[in-house]
């Protein structure tokens, strides 16, 4: 229903954040990965990747810095008896590379360090995720994969990688590829800017080349 907000951050908790837009202030749950990327951004403006959680009277907002962090979460969220505090508390707990790596190796004694995880859950989700987190694949800052253009471009190319996972059925890591390919293209074209501008054109240039 909410695929991100963007707005001011006004307050932030242990695991929490308060982003005000137009206005009203939206409470979102955050993992520490997320709450140490955006800890010193008091008053600035910051983008969320957001999950909406509706169960039954409850209405729960929660907010990622990166898609990858998010997929991770909807995927935690899968596995019978995995709510969103231990999803949370997984995602406070390791990066999405060094999750990713548990679960496909199995690596039950290292899930089992997440708060609330004992063995008998820790062998559930790798049962149940060993295959699906492998396709991601992702790689995080840092880490030696290929990265997106940062500033305006970076922005635009994101919107262009949701298009393409979650309306045109790319899987994140081909459209990672995929949208990398699209913006050198177009950045070393006759156009006057140095980066794609609209994310029709990145969409448009992946599509034609498929």
């Amino acid at each position: 229903m909410y695929h991100h907000l963007r707005g001011k951050l006004i307050e932030l908790g242990s695991l929490s954040a308060v982003v005000e837009t137009s206005g009203v202030g939206w409470h979102v749950q955050v993992p520490l990965s997320t709450r140490s990327l955006v800890g010193d951004r008091l008053g600035e403006e910051v983008l969320l990747y957001t999950h909406l959680l509706v169960r039954e009277d409850v209405l729960k907002l929660f907010g990622f810095s990166t898609l990858e962090e998010r997929e991770l979460f909807r995927l935690l969220l899968s596995v019978s008896g995995t709510g969103p505090k231990i999803a949370l508390q997984a995602l406070s707990a390791f990066s999405v590379k060094e999750l990713i790596r548990d679960l496909g190796s199995g690596d039950v004694d290292s899930l089992k360090r997440i708060k609330g995880v004992g063995k008998k859950l820790a062998e559930r989700m790798v049962l149940e995720l060993r295959d699906k987190a492998g396709v991601l694949q992702l790689g995080e800052p840092g880490s030696g994969a290929e990265q997106l253009p940062e500033g305006g471009g970076g922005r635009v190319s994101e919107i262009a990688i949701t298009v393409l996972v979650e309306q045109l059925g790319f899987s994140l890591k081909d459209a990672r590829k995929r949208v990398e390919a699209a913006c050198q293209k177009l950045s070393g074209s006759d156009s006057p800017a140095s980066a794609p501008s609209e994310a029709e054109e990145i969409i448009r240039v992946v599509l034609e080349s498929s």
